[in-house]
C-alpha cells in the first residue's frame, strides 16, 4: 500500500492565483479544458511503463511519488511560497516521466530525485517572485547534486515538455467553477468551501490515482465534495442543483467519472483523518506511559532512600528485561 500524504492547513493560499473576471469564465474554461486533453495529457505512465521497471534492481513506484511530493511541500512552506506551486511542479514530473526522454528515470530512483526536485525548482522559478538558487538546491540534496547537475536536468525537461509550462491544475479549475457561484453566496461561505476544496486538492496531488484524471473532474470532485460539507442555510440545495448543472453544461463532465473521484477523494480524508486521531492517541499514550514510570521511579528512589541502596530505573529493567 502507497503511503498517503498528511498536510496541514496554512493561510499562504490566499494569496491566490490572478483573478479573474466573471464574465470570461465559459470561455477560459473551454480552453482549459481542451489544454488538458490535449498537449497537457498525462497517462499511466507507471503501468506502460512496467516492464523498463521490473528489470531495475529499485524502480520508481507510487511510494516514490508520495515521499518527494511530501519533501516539496516541505521546501515550498519553509520558503513561504505558494503550495499550488507543488501542484504546478507536481505536473511537469508527471508530464515529463510521460515522455521518451524521462521515462528512463523510472528505472533509477535517484534520477527521479533530480527530476522531481529539479520539477519544483522550474514551478518556482516560473511561478513565485523569488526564485529559488540551484546552490541551495545543491544543499538540499546533500550533495546528491551539483548545480550543474540541476541546470541540465532543468534544460532536458523544459524540451521534453515543449516549454508547455502553463498547463490548468486541479485548483485552477476550482477557482474558474467558484466564479459560476451565484452573488446571493455570502463571499465567507464562498471561501470555506474555496479552503476545504483546496485541501483535498493537495491530498489529490499526492496520491497517483489523480495523476491519471482530468484536472477538470478531480478539481470538481473536491469542489462539489466541500459543498456537501456546508450547512444547508449556508448553500442551499436550490443553489448546489443550479450550480452543478451549469457546470455540466460547460464541461460535459462524465458522471461516472465525477463520482468515482468524489468517492476517492473522501476515503483520502477519511485515512488522514484516522491516521491523525491514531497518532494523538498514541502521544497520549505514551505521555500518560512516561507519568506512570515516573511515579514508580520516584517510588523506587523513595524505597532505595530508606534502605540507602542505590535505586534502578524501572524502564531501564524493562529494556534489560526484553
Amino acid at each position: 500500500m502507497p503511503k498517503t500524504l498528511s498536510l496541514s492547513t496554512t493561510t499562504l493560499e490566499h494569496a491566490l492565483l490572478p483573478s479573474y473576471e466573471t464574465q470570461e469564465s465559459p470561455d477560459r474554461l473551454a480552453l482549459m479544458l481542451r489544454q488538458e486533453g490535449g498537449q497537457y495529457r498525462v497517462s499511466d505512465y507507471l503501468k506502460d511503463n512496467e516492464e523498463l521497471r521490473k528489470k531495475a534492481a529499485k524502480p520508481v513506484d507510487e511510494d516514490c511519488r508520495v515521499k518527494m511530493c511530501e519533501w516539496c511541500y516541505q521546501v515550498v512552506d519553509f520558503c513561504k511560497f505558494r503550495r499550488e506551486t507543488v501542484g504546478i511542479g507536481m505536473s511537469y514530473l508527471d508530464r515529463y516521466l510521460c515522455s521518451d526522454m524521462g521515462k528512463q528515470a523510472l528505472g533509477d530512483r535517484k534520477e527521479y530525485q533530480l527530476v522531481a526536485m529539479t520539477c519544483l525548482y522550474v514551478a518556482i522559478k516560473l511561478h513565485e517572485p523569488l526564485e529559488m538558487e540551484t546552490s541551495l538546491l545543491a544543499d538540499l540534496s546533500r550533495g546528491c547534486y551539483t548545480e550543474m547537475e540541476f541546470a541540465n536536468m532543468e534544460q532536458k525537461i523544459l524540451m521534453a515538455l515543449l516549454w508547455r509550462v502553463n498547463g490548468p491544475t486541479m485548483l485552477g479549475f476550482v477557482q474558474q467553477y467558484l466564479l459560476f457561484l451565484p452573488e446571493s453566496v455570502h463571499s465567507a461561505v464562498v471561501v470555506a468551501v474555496w479552503d476545504y476544496a483546496r485541501y483535498q486538492t493537495e491530498m489529490a496531488i499526492s496520491d497517483y490515482t489523480f495523476v491519471k484524471m482530468k484536472p477538470s473532474i478531480a478539481g470538481m470532485a473536491a469542489l462539489l465534495n466541500a459543498m456537501e460539507g456546508m450547512d444547508d442555510l449556508l448553500l442551499t440545495p436550490k443553489v448546489v442543483s443550479k450550480f452543478v448543472k451549469t457546470l455540466q453544461k460547460y464541461t460535459n463532465v462524465d458522471l461516472e467519472e465525477l463520482n468515482y473521484a468524489q468517492s476517492k477523494l473522501s476515503t483520502l480524508m477519511m485515512n488522514i483523518l484516522s491516521e491523525d486521531h491514531k497518532k494523538s492517541m498514541i502521544k497520549a499514550l505514551d505521555k500518560a506511559e512516561e507519568e506512570e514510570w515516573a511515579k514508580e521511579y520516584k517510588a523506587a528512589v523513595a524505597a532505595a532512600a530508606a534502605s540507602r541502596s542505590p535505586p534502578s530505573s524501572p524502564m531501564r529493567k524493562a529494556k534489560l528485561a526484553q
